[in-house]
């Protein structure tokens, strides 16, 4: 088993025990988080957030945002240097919803969820390449020849 294998089995490991997820894309600023904690009056959630700069933060945030679930008992923060089509490629966006349905949301309610919030990340993506392509906010380690 390579490096890469391994990381895989244990970002799929984690999502199954973890009572938060958060899989944020340092090129792209942002994060799906997936928070399976519940009650009587809501439900598991998946949101795309803004990254912060540390797990501490992103706990903050979370509870802050769902104030009646109360603290945040486990947590797992994966960094994905990868697409965002290879979420999907390598499991996770399966493994998310299996979660998902395993916290009470409904099957087709979950996949929707995920699958909305891998879009939304997708079009960050794609604009964030379209950007690159065009040098908009990057600029030249040398110039060509002329």
């Amino acid at each position: 088993m390579d490096d890469e294998d391994q990381f895989l089995s244990q970002v799929l490991s984690g999502i199954a025990e973890a009572e938060v997820i958060t899989i944020f894309f340092p090129l792209l600023r942002r994060a799906i988080i997936v928070d399976t904690r519940r009650d009587e009056l809501v439900g598991p959630t998946v949101k795309v957030m803004p990254q912060v700069n540390s797990m501490g933060e992103r706990i903050r945030a979370v509870e802050k945002l769902r104030p009646g679930l109360g603290k945040i008992r486990s947590i797992l923060g994966v960094p994905w240097m990868k697409s965002v089509r290879c979420l999907d490629e390598h499991g996770v966006v399966e493994k998310l919803v299996d979660r998902l349905h395993r916290a009470g949301m409904p099957p087709a309610e979950a996949e929707a969820a995920v699958r909305d919030a891998a879009r939304q990340l997708w079009k960050l993506e794609r604009m964030a390449f379209v950007r690159m392509i065009k040098g908009e906010g990057f600029s030249t380690l040398w110039a060509g020849k002329s």
